[in-house]
């Protein structure tokens, strides 16, 4: 699990009016919590292979109400050190997901998406790519 604060969408999840920051013990732990339900946001780093990155990719810039069928049986496979790396930061319950998808080039990760926001259902049709 990755900490929050070192993830590059970390602003974007700052500004949004759906999340607050609360911090504790003397400032060390910062915990994002998606205020609608209360739950709160762990994040994580995902790396995938070129065939795999392009097809979340794919899947990313589909319109929202086709991603179920884009997604289909596709179930991305985390490897080591790959070329695409899936910034990820998930509600506990479900209910929110906010992504942006990176390559590497020039030595280091440059994000291909923007920060995308999910919520209710799609949230949850997303999180299987990642469970």
């Amino acid at each position: 699990m990755a900490n929050i604060k070192n993830l590059q969408m970390w602003n974007t999840i700052c500004a949004d009016a759906r999340i607050s920051i609360s911090k504790s013990l003397f400032g060390l732990r910062t915990t994002a919590i998606y205020t609608p339900s209360n739950s709160v946001i762990d994040a994580n780093t995902i790396e995938y292979s070129p065939a795999d990155g392009e097809h979340l990719k794919r899947i990313l810039d589909t319109p929202r109400k086709k991603i179920a069928s884009a997604i289909g049986d596709f179930r991305p496979k985390p490897i080591v050190n790959g070329n695409y790396m899936a910034e990820v930061s998930m509600s506990r319950d479900g209910a929110f997901l906010a992504i942006q998808l990176h390559q590497f080039t020039r030595m280091s990760y440059e994000p291909v998406t923007g920060v995308l926001i999910f919520e209710g259902d799609e949230a949850r049709t997303l999180r299987q790519l990642f469970a």
